[in-house]
């Protein structure tokens, strides 16, 4: 298991990756940072009973960043619920570690006393009356988590301004049956939110939380972050100027001289539950700076009848410890990123050539996966990017078709505790190029009609494309639902922004049968508009 050190910690947790353990932000101070709410000094209406309540989850990332979970949970069988952590500043002492079942609060002022009583004590009517606390607060749990209790009975020592309540510890399990959770930015709802949408709730969280949080121990963090509304983390597979054989036999050799990716990736997610059941699922992907290099050097010395082949080779495969946060006994979310070089050919007789593509995609891309409705999923954005292409052929006789891709596959395992098990894969093949080369001749000159122009060289015809794929499987309780893979997007002939240069010709004096590096034959095959594969 992959750990990068402080800040973010690596927890073992069913979705077999790397994950971000979250602890529980105090939902006051949060607000307050914003602007969202002012403080009051004293606040009675914390003390009132609804049926959900908001939980914020959060840790410091990498590179300053802010790792969210926004909760809101909606209380069962109808049962109302009460945040300790909203209304805690009103207390002196709290006590959850007594042997006899009784929690015990002791409050500041006799008004805010009188307000919980008059609140609470509808429970000692009934013995069926009774209310759900959810606590935030040292020693009413376990470290770094909330717990939840059920509040059966009230009663009270008014000369000391202090209720004891007879509570007993329900666990996650049973309750958490039905909420909206947003990872990866804050959506903060107002103190009584309505269930809604989750494009009704976006508010985007900026650089003004300061100071809300203290050091990174006790998880506080002092002066100016950068809190990206996403998760955001790098995607580095490769290293540039590293030589990985791909293919490699009597007839056909292939190298990969030069692939790799670099950039990040930023996500946003949001998942609703009812009575343990999945409603809605979407994970959005975004590419940050994403760059990519895929160049080939392949060496081939066949027959002069068409031989085929067709090879994919994983060449790298990493955990990716930043992209995964885990909501102890809620929710948890990894990720792995897998780069994959494919090659599909067809040649006879020899050749010698380096050829590739570099590219890089625009900011604006967007990749969105929606789990319940597919035909919602989606990747937009991608047409804007650029290309730089390279044809280096030292030696041609007969014909080579070769297509080849580079892939990088970020999968996401997500585990809904009690619900299922839910695997999510993008397919990003950035780039692909596709080259048909063959041999040509031309008495009069195969370039020019000059004097002294080249009669020998190749013709070139080739197309550049982008594809984004998406597969999608779960196992929701005892059954499994039929994997889903399909192709959101693809783009052939794009990018057409690279310099253009002079053909594939040779001197005609020359008997090294070597062409320099050319391009201008390029244009008008990469113009040719192709149907999508």
């Amino acid at each position: 298991m992959v750990t990068l050190g402080h800040p973010i910690i690596s927890g073992e947790n069913s979705t077999g990756y790397s994950t971000a353990v979250l602890q529980p932000i105090n939902v006051n101070d949060f607000e307050a940072a914003n602007g969202i709410r002012r403080r009051v000094a004293e606040d009675f209406s914390n003390l009132e009973l609804s049926t959900q309540a908001q939980l914020i989850y959060g840790r410091p990332g990498n590179d300053g960043q802010l790792l969210l979970a926004n909760m809101t949970l909606y209380a069962p069988d109808g049962l109302q619920m009460v945040m300790m952590e909203r209304f805690e500043p009103l207390t002196s002492a709290v006590d959850c570690n007594g042997d006899d079942g009784l929690m015990s609060l002791n409050f500041k002022s006799q008004g805010a006393f009188q307000r919980a009583l008059d609140t609470w004590s509808f429970i000692n009517k009934a013995q069926e009356k009774q209310f759900l606390l959810i606590a935030n607060h040292d020693g009413c749990g376990p470290q770094d988590e909330r717990q939840a209790y059920r509040i059966t009975q009230i009663r009270e020592d008014a000369a000391k301004l202090t209720t004891f309540l007879t509570a007993q510890k329900v666990p996650w399990s049973d309750i958490a049956g039905t909420y909206d959770l947003d990872f990866g930015r804050a959506i903060i709802s107002s103190k009584n939110p309505q269930r809604q949408g989750l494009s009704d709730k976006v508010t985007n969280i900026g650089t003004d939380i300061t100071n809300f949080l203290g050091d990174t121990d006790d998880f506080m963090l002092n002066g100016d972050a950068d809190f990206s509304k996403s998760i955001k983390f790098p995607v580095h597979v490769g290293t540039p100027g590293e030589v990985h054989p791909i293919v490699s036999s009597t007839l056909f050799s292939l190298d990969c001289t030069d692939c790799y990716i670099t950039g990040s990736f930023q996500v946003t997610g949001h998942l609703s539950i009812k009575d343990f059941s999945l409603q809605d699922f979407s994970l959005s992907g975004s590419p940050q700076g994403l760059a990519a290099k895929l160049e080939l050097a392949t060496n081939i010395r066949a027959p002069y009848s068409p031989t085929s082949l067709n090879y994919t080779r994983e060449l790298f495969s990493m955990d990716v410890p930043e992209a995964g946060i885990s909501v102890p006994k809620i929710f948890d979310l990894g990720a792995w990123i897998t780069y994959e070089v494919g090659v599909t050919t067809t040649f006879a007789g020899s050749a010698n050539m380096t050829f590739g593509v570099g590219a890089s995609l625009p900011d604006t891309a967007v990749v969105t996966a929606n789990f319940r409705n597919p035909s919602l999923s989606s990747a937009t954005g991608f047409d804007a990017g650029q290309v730089d292409p390279s044809f280096d052929l030292q030696g041609l006789s007969a014909g080579v078709t070769v297509a080849a891709f580079s892939q990088a596959k970020l999968s996401f395992g997500v585990d809904i505790h009690k619900v299922g098990r839910l695997d999510i894969a993008y397919a990003l093949k950035l780039p692909g190029i596709e080259a048909h080369l063959k041999a040509a001749y031309n008495q009069a000159g195969l370039c020019s009609t000059n004097p002294g122009a080249s009669q020998t060289g190749a013709k070139l015809d080739a197309d550049l494309f982008v594809a984004v794929d998406l597969s999608l499987d779960a196992k929701l309780g005892s059954s499994t639902t039929p994997s889903l893979a399909f192709r959101l997007f693809v783009s052939q002939n794009l990018f057409l922004s690279f310099l253009v240069r002079s053909s594939l010709c040779s001197p005609a004096s020359s008997s090294s049968n070597i062409w320099p590096l050319a391009y201008t034959s390029l244009i008008t095959a990469l113009n040719r508009k192709k149907p999508s594969p």
